[in-house]
């Protein structure tokens, strides 16, 4: 009997001591398992992807058992569970396809639903009418569920309820953000008393908050010109609101109508007192404000010349600029030529003339006549020379003025470009026609290849500036650390910078006959591989847009 207890005493130490080991494995981090579970990560990357195209709302019944399935997988990765994790994940991919293929369906059925949904969540309704568009987005998940379940007859016949109700929406929505101002406005001058003071002023504004409103009821694309009058309505009131003042303040003054006009008259003549000369407030007040007018139109007028001088200006110096640019155009040797052409003509002729003032009369009339001809075909030939010379150095300028002009609008692109990048993500820099953009932004999980879902922000960036660019080619260069050896940093930069190349391809649409790879490894360091942030520097990703 003591036998078996001792027997039984130690099996539970074991037990005990295994589950204790059991408990004190550690968890793996995310890094780790990305690293390790090649199945969950691309599961990870591609319900992220599913995510930014909407799938979460237009395939629901799918995503939410894809996302289970990677909760699922990711728990047991942590724990170092390759066969649950493994399982999970390939349950999550095999959903994940249909999840995808559903969501296109979707769009194609509903796609003025979303047209319709977009412009509501432009005009602000999730955050302004948060309740109601959530119960419309409930309708849709509903009929986007049926589309799942192959029921698409059913879910077209729902689309003119769900147009209108995220019609409504839009509408209400652009009511409450274009009137809240001006409402606010209203009543604010309200109680200031604006409706004994200034009623006139105050029911002008009223008048355009219904002009504004009664524009979205009838077409809500007319949003600038609605937005026009809500911006004056919203004036309107601010300004009964400080005739409001003005009318209390002579109210607490005790002003006498004397000493109101007496007001006025001091504010004229500290408009004008810039403009000099004295206002005549012995004559008419009609006659004061013609004087005031014609004082500020004659100001109006001389600024008017002195602008106009200084554009003759510009354009005298235009001209200028451009004239000695044609004739610096001409270069020395043409000018040189020129030159000795005219030497010789006029030797000739000085020959010529010699030789006639030996002849007689009829011999030196013969030549004289042959002389002229020959003078009447040289000048001929000189002026057909001076139209070639000319129209050359008008093709040569018109090529300059070519070339600045791509110059300014490549600077442009160059620039645009550059202001994409933060520090942190990547550095720009210009190779005459080209474009280096030097990307150390990129996460990719270590010694791995795979590109994970916080890439992609920053590989949107560098396709939009890619296309910022007319046709360019592309080449895609992988660079590592001088961690691991020489042999698997090379492959290692090789694959990275296929990896971006196929998502230049597949995600922007760029022809795969413009793209070209290549892994350098750890041969070209920027930085020191002796730190920490060396080393961050040197793995990266350069991209050069090849304009030549």
């Amino acid at each position: 009997m003591n036998k078996t207890r001792m027997g039984l005493f130690s099996l539970s130490l074991l037990a005990a001591a295994l589950m204790a080991g059991c408990a004190s494995q550690p968890k793996l981090t995310t890094e780790q398992v990305r690293s390790q579970f090649e199945q969950v990560a691309r599961l990870e990357t591609g319900l992220s992807q599913a995510d930014s195209n909407g799938s979460e709302y237009l395939a629901p019944i799918g995503y939410r058992t894809t996302k289970k399935s990677l909760e699922k997988a990711l728990d047991a990765a942590h724990d170092n569970n390759p066969a649950v994790a493994n399982k999970a994940a390939a349950e999550g991919l095999a959903v994940l396809d249909k999840v995808n293929a559903d969501t296109r369906i979707s769009k194609d059925i509903l796609g003025e639903v979303l047209s319709v949904r977009a412009r509501a969540e432009k005009a602000g309704a999730p955050s302004t009418l948060a309740d109601e568009f959530e119960e419309q987005e409930e309708k849709l998940t509903d009929t986007t569920e049926l589309i799942e379940k192959n029921q698409t007859e059913i879910a077209k016949k729902r689309r003119p309820e769900l147009i209108d109700g995220y019609s409504k929406l839009e509408l209400a929505a652009l009511k409450l953000g274009m009137m809240d101002a001006a409402k606010a406005a209203i009543e604010n001058a309200k109680k200031q008393k604006a409706e004994k003071y200034a009623p006139k002023t105050l029911d002008q504004a009223r008048e355009e908050v219904k002009l504004a409103l009664s524009i979205l009821d009838s077409d809500r694309t007319q949003t600038e010109k609605a937005d026009a009058h809500s911006q004056k309505a919203k004036w309107l009131a601010e300004r009964s609101t400080a005739i409001t003042q003005m009318i209390k303040e002579y109210e607490e003054r005790d002003f006498t109508k004397e000493d109101a006009v007496l007001w006025y008259q001091n504010q004229l003549t500290m408009v004008s007192q810039p403009l000099g000369g004295e206002l005549p407030f012995n004559e008419k007040n009609s006659k004061v404000i013609s004087a005031l007018q014609q004082d500020i139109n004659k100001v109006l007028e001389e600024r008017n010349l002195a602008q106009a001088d200084v554009a003759k200006a510009k354009i005298d110096i235009t001209k200028t600029k451009a004239e000695m640019e044609k004739n610096a155009a001409m270069s020395q040797s043409e000018a040189k030529q020129k030159l000795a052409l005219a030497q010789s003509q006029l030797r000739d002729a000085e020959a010529k003339t010699a030789a006639l003032l030996s002849l007689s009369k009829e011999e030196q009339d013969n030549q004289q006549k042959k002389f002229e001809q020959e003078q009447a075909q040289q000048r001929k030939q000189h002026e057909q020379q001076l139209a070639s010379s000319t129209q050359q150095q008008e093709e040569a300028a018109r090529q300059r003025e070519e070339s600045a002009r791509q110059e300014r609008e490549y600077e442009a692109r160059f620039e645009k470009v550059q202001s994409m990048f933060d520090d942190s993500e990547a550095n720009v820099y210009r190779q005459r026609s080209n474009v280096l953009i030097s990307a150390q932004g990129f996460n990719f999980p270590s010694g791995q290849s795979e590109m994970t879902a916080d890439n992609f922000p920053l590989m949107n960036k560098l396709i939009q500036a890619i296309k910022s660019f007319p046709n360019p080619r592309i080449q895609v260069i992988g660079h590592t650390d001088s961690t691991g050896n020489d042999s698997t940093n090379q492959l290692l930069s090789q694959k990275r910078a296929e990896k971006v190349a196929k998502f230049f391809k597949e995600v922007g649409h760029i022809p795969g006959e413009h793209i070209s790879v290549e892994g350098l490894g750890e041969t070209k360091p920027v930085a020191s591989n002796e730190t920490v942030a060396g080393r961050a520097a040197n793995r990266r990703v350069e991209i050069v847009i090849v304009n030549e």
